[in-house]
């Protein structure tokens, strides 16, 4: 067989082979999509086999249909992963991640200034004995401005002078996603915009701001808190001053913040 020959039928094995792989790798790349399909479905129902009641007179609230957040967390090796919100009236009342690890695990944290239970099931699963949230006053904000969108470029500014941290032993920055979790209005004559910002690992949150802007006898003014989106410790600076830090925790069932598994 001639040199050139030779080079030709090596070229059409090659091509061959080629083809004879790509319905195996097709084959394969669609039972990773459905396989990933069915790990967001999944995390989706358990979001939704939770009832969640605020106060004494139990007012039901309102899970909102869609995850605000979709994130994987390649450096725990978290594929999936979901953050929601429930509201009353409009206003972010709980927020959980439910993520999947082998099981399906979830974290709540209560965004409430009111006591909380959720039950899944039928079962009282999480029923905090305290509010989640104490709204301090963000003294050197300016005033909240008479727009809904002048608001958001306040709130994105405000939002970039906080600086948090996992404090791990040798710490990890976190970084502020671009956009607000959730950007909420409601009726309420106290409340008349709000958000939640997050500071992820990736785009795994691990801390969430709570922004607010309300009224009171003194005139409107904005007011904030940091709350926990993991169990490791976590600090946070604003313009460069410790302001909140919190230890390494599992939380409890009776606790504002609870991390445990859904079945």
């Amino acid at each position: 067989m001639s040199r050139r020959r030779r080079k030709r039928v090596s070229v059409l094995v090659c091509i061959a082979l080629s083809f004879s792989g790509v319905p195996h790798a097709r084959g394969e790349d669609k039972d990773r999509a459905s396989a990933d399909d069915e790990s967001r479905d999944a995390i989706v129902r358990a979001a939704r086999g939770y009832k969640l009641f605020l106060g004494p007179d139990r007012r039901p609230l309102e899970m909102q249909p869609e995850p605000v957040l979709r994130w994987p967390n390649a450096v725990r090796g978290t594929k999936e992963g979901a953050t929601f919100v429930w509201t009353l009236d409009g206003r972010p009342e709980a927020i959980a991640c439910i993520w999947e690890h082998g099981v399906l695990s979830n974290a709540f944290q209560s965004l409430a200034s009111e006591k909380l239970v959720a039950q899944y099931g039928g079962q009282t699963v999480w029923h905090p004995d305290k509010p989640g949230l104490s709204l301090k006053a963000f003294e050197t904000a300016p005033q909240p401005a008479d727009s809904a969108t002048k608001r958001l470029s306040q709130m994105k500014e405000l939002a970039r002078r906080f600086s948090c941290r996992l404090a791990a032993e040798k710490g990890e920055e976190l970084r502020l996603m671009p956009r607000p979790l959730y950007r909420y209005k409601t009726d309420r004559p106290e409340l008349f915009d709000g958000a939640l910002f997050a500071y992820a690992q990736g785009t795994d949150p691990e801390v969430v701001l709570v922004l607010e802007a309300r009224r009171s006898e003194k005139g409107s003014e904005w007011k904030y808190d940091l709350t926990r989106r993991s169990m490791i410790a976590l600090e946070a600076r604003l313009d460069g001053k410790p302001v909140w830090s919190v230890p390494i925790s599992l939380g409890a069932a009776d606790q504002p913040w609870f991390h445990g598994t859904t079945r």
